[in-house]
């Protein structure tokens, strides 16, 4: 994806310089092959003076008119960054014979507005070298849909071949005229009219006869219409809230206030073949009795009508062992993970998200290292509860995720999508003792469903925004930005001083993934639920970057508090925290394990080596060595709010109060890591922590 700052025309093919600052994208460098011309026009005048695209161009015209009252092409006419999927006059012609129109002034004026939303995109620019190899885009269109992608070859009118996308399952792009650069943007042509489902994801994994036995568990279960009951909030209303200007740290911030609270899912359904082939697995009662051999539970006969209501029931194995492979939150196939501020040659991107299994936790980690491929894994795919490959769990392959579904059907619903596997992950006993003995770390946006369903972290890491210094001048006036009022996100609860801020990603700013919360307010004071994990003791860390700009606050673990008011600036940090410099390759082995002990005495920890930002100067390009990673810094560090002992049938809450916030200080919650003490009690050889 390609984020273009919109003040300047599109003539500058490769990294972007704007203000000082250059602008990045998904694969980091904008070829000139990537654009077919350029045409010195915005996409208003494009559609309208190019005959191909006139039928299109008349439909996005009438959208003015609908209930919605928006000038789509009014929009279109002004600087701003859009991606246009335009159908040829053909295939508007062939809309409008199979939906019984004889022109264009036929088609409703709602109906042109979803057919113009559908097809552009705002905020981002992409070519068809961002899209090729995607499962889908990844980002919403102006109809806050996304769109399915899928590779093809196509054979052109010489008879040679070139690489092509299907659009939905049923428009090919045609590339020959497509990556039309215009002022505002871009422009790909397509054969056919996309059209927009409003199916939840439950039902359109109804029409997929390749899960029929994981989609009917889902619906004696009663989560198929848990997830066909929850598409959106229509009581949220923004308009009783204003949008902030916060000063968060180091700049001050626009913040937003979501303006819509939807909900979504992500269901990793095991297709028939695959249970009857690896579990043999064949009927409703032998799915039942494999949750069994998992969670435990009464012998009961599914067939028997007068357990309907405890087949529904949390205690139900059936229902445990399908929630577990269901999540409330809405992620595309890339946006399973991130690679903003990872070193991806070293550590695999891994998340841990809360499923709709409650009390329970699943780990997602996309392949990127080689040396942590298994037979036949290739680089790129997304596995579930896999082994720590770096701690010599390499025989727990984990369940592999498909990119695509097999067959023509469509995986992306009004709320989430699903995907298929290649097996059942669980959170059963085994799974607790080796996939999660390892260190877990939790970008804190991992603990929010809300985030995701809203779109609010985006779709890339961004530096195209101008830096400020005061009120008057605010900086990121177009960044994801947000605030969240209290009762908007589910898990948190908040005093009516309490801002809780959320600045979105930039691989920039010394923060996990690019983004972080913070909490901002005189008299802040929030509490949140930890992340669920298998019994145990563990250390729970916090991960931050001490600032000068911080507050004072005191943390809690399930209303007790931890040691003593903890201070967040950062002066003296080297003295206060034990900081060396990790990187010194003039230390003994034995001096740098007595340097690490003396550092987690105190308490502290060094940011994780895999960490990096790219410094204030902007982005690069990422081909040379300019990572600065977060091991290096003495402000970026992991501090141990608590050693506990966690039961995996509580849910554990975490608290901030602040003791001291004069003069618009922020306390600042970026990650989290939950650490057994299988992992961090270790010292020197085996299987002890490592510095990643």
């Amino acid at each position: 994806m390609k984020l273009i700052k919109n003040i300047y025309p599109l003539l500058v093919l490769g990294i972007v310089a704007l203000t000082g600052t250059a602008v990045t994208s998904c694969n980091d460098s904008m070829h000139e092959e990537s654009y077919y011309t350029f045409t010195g026009e915005y996409l208003s005048d494009y559609l309208q003076s190019h005959e191909d695209y006139s039928a299109f161009a008349e439909i996005v015209k009438r959208s003015a008119n609908s209930t919605r009252g928006v000038d789509i092409m009014d929009l279109v006419s002004c600087y701003g960054q859009f991606t246009c999927f335009a159908p040829t006059n053909e295939a508007v012609n062939k809309y409008l014979s199979d939906n019984g129109y004889v022109s264009v002034s036929d088609i409703p004026y709602d109906v042109c507005d979803t057919i113009a939303r559908t097809h552009m995109f705002n905020g981002v620019v992409y070519t068809t070298n961002d899209l090729l190899g995607r499962s889908s885009i990844g980002y919403v269109n102006m109809n806050d849909r996304d769109l399915a992608l899928k590779d093809t070859i196509v054979t052109d009118d010489e008879g040679g071949n070139e690489a092509s996308l299907f659009v939905n399952r049923t428009a090919l792009m045609i590339m020959k005229q497509s990556n039309d650069s215009v002022q505002n943007g871009i422009v790909h042509s397509l054969d056919a009219v996309l059209s927009s489902s409003s199916a939840t994801v439950a039902d359109l994994m109804g029409e997929n006869p390749n899960i029929t036995l994981f989609n009917d568990a889902m619906e004696v279960t009663g989560l198929a219409d848990e997830i066909r009951n929850h598409v959106e909030d229509y009581s949220w209303n923004p308009e009783l809230f204003e949008d902030k200007l916060v000063y968060s740290g180091a700049q001050w911030d626009y913040c937003n206030v979501p303006l819509k609270k939807k909900y979504g899912y992500t269901v990793f359904a095991c297709p028939d073949k695959v249970l009857a082939n690896r579990y043999g697995i064949t009927n409703m009662q032998g799915l039942y009795d494999y949750g069994r051999e998992i969670y435990g539970g009464p012998d009961v006969d599914v067939t028997d009508p007068n357990q309907a209501d405890f087949l529904k029931s949390e205690a139900s194995p059936l229902r445990k062992l399908i929630a577990y492979n269901m999540m409330p939150r809405k992620m595309s196939y890339e946006h399973m993970t991130t690679i903003c501020t990872i070193e991806t040659s070293y550590v695999n991107p891994t998340e841990w998200y809360p499923t709709s299994m409650p009390l329970s936790t699943m780990k997602i980690e996309r392949l990127t290292v080689s040396r942590y491929l298994g037979t036949g894994e290739t680089r790129g795919i997304v596995c579930l509860n896999r082994g720590d490959f770096s701690r010599g769990y390499r025989d727990i392959s984990g369940i592999h995720v498909d990119k695509n579904i097999e067959g023509d059907y469509d995986n992306n619903g009004t709320n989430g999508y699903y995907f298929t596997t290649d097996g059942l992950a669980d959170f059963g006993e085994i799974t607790k003792r080796d996939v999660f003995n390892t260190r877990l770390r939790f970008d804190l946006y991992d603990l929010f469903p809300e985030c995701a369903n809203n779109s609010n972290k985006g779709d890339a890491m961004r530096s195209d925004q101008t830096e400020g210094g005061d009120a008057t001048n605010i900086p990121y006036p177009k960044a994801p930005c947000y605030w969240f009022p209290k009762g908007y996100l589910e898990n948190v609860k908040v005093n009516d001083d309490g801002i809780f801020l959320y600045q979105g990603c930039r691989n920039t700013y010394w923060s996990y993934e690019g983004d972080e919360f913070n909490l901002a307010g005189q008299s802040y004071d929030f509490t949140f639920n930890l992340p669920s994990v298998p019994s145990g003791t563990y250390q729970i860390r916090l991960g931050f970057c001490l600032m000068a700009s911080r507050g004072i606050c005191q943390f809690y673990v399930d209303g007790v508090p931890e040691g003593i008011p903890f201070d967040m600036r950062d002066g003296n940090s080297s003295a206060r925290t034990g900081w060396f410099d990790l990187e010194n390759n003039n230390y003994s082995k034995d001096e740098m394990e007595a340097a690490k002990k003396n550092m987690h005495n105190l308490g502290w920890y060094h940011g994780p080596r895999s960490i990096f930002n790219f410094g204030a100067t902007g982005i690069k390009d990422g081909t040379n060595a300019s990572h600065l990673r977060f091991s290096t810094h003495d402000n970026t560090l992991r501090y141990v709010i608590a050693t506990k002992y966690l039961d995996e049938n509580v849910q554990h809450t975490i608290r901030i109060k602040s003791v001291w916030a004069v003069g618009d200080v922020v306390a600042m919650v970026d990650y989290l890591e939950l650490v057994p003490k299988s992992v961090y009690g270790v010292e020197g050889e085996g299987k002890a922590e490592d510095d990643w």
